[in-house]
């Protein structure tokens, strides 16, 4: 990519929206293409980590696992997210294991740069507070839901959070039971519910919205 369009797609992201032109060149000059495979593992957790990536085109799965090995999807990220940023910032080892659902793209700054970037440009530490901070809020959000809303809410939210991505990737009812916080069972029955009162259609793992709107009015 050139460099003017790696800049401009850079200005679009959550992670550096308000990072100063000057900023952003730097960040460009730094930034790398990876390019990766659908089921490929990006890294995993308890890593060290290297390396802030943003996803650029496609999405990848954050996945935690349990004692006993057992997967939980803690989110699904798209074209504009990142990830990685928490072990580029701190000391700690990765946090989860992120895989690519699609063929995907992301550019990637490693640990040694990104430092040296915050120290040059002040924009850029100003930025990832902020985003940090809406994420805070987002989780404060999600941990509400999870402990107020029912099942329906809490699945409606869940579908509504993924939308724009519903119709041309496929999620399980697994995957969409652990972001909502319920068993999978109760998550087939509250989809086949949603689906039976016509606010989605699902087909072949994918799932379609059929009125954003009046899901919405599910958990607000």
């Amino acid at each position: 990519m050139a460099k003017k369009d790696l800049t401009d797609f850079l200005k679009q992201t959550g992670l550096f929206s308000g990072v100063s032109p000057r900023g952003l060149t730097m960040i460009g000059e730094q930034a790398r293409e990876n390019r990766f495979r659908k089921g490929d593992i990006i890294f995993n957790e308890g890593e060290s980590g290297d390396s802030l990536h943003i996803v650029y085109r496609g999405m990848v799965k954050i996945t935690k696992y349990n004692k006993d090995g057992k997967a939980k999807t803690l989110a699904v990220l798209k074209e504009k997210d990142s990830f990685g940023e928490m072990a580029v910032l701190t000391e700690e080892t990765r946090s989860a294991t992120v895989e690519a659902l699609d063929d995907i793209i992301t550019y990637s700054v490693t640990k040694d740069e990104f430092e040296s970037l915050i120290k040059k440009e002040p924009s850029i530490s100003l930025q990832i507070i902020r985003t940090l901070s809406q994420r805070l809020a987002k989780a404060d959000r999600d941990i509400k839901m999870t402990a107020l809303g029912d099942a329906r809410a809490r699945v409606a939210y869940v579908l509504m959070d993924l939308k724009g991505e519903l119709e041309g990737s496929k999620f399980t009812h697994q995957e969409i039971a652990d972001l909502a916080g319920l068993t999978r069972e109760t998550t087939t029955r509250t989809l086949s519910r949603l689906e039976a009162e016509g606010y989605i259609n699902v087909k072949q793992k994918k799932f379609a919205i059929n009125n954003p709107q009046k899901m919405k009015e599910l958990f607000s």
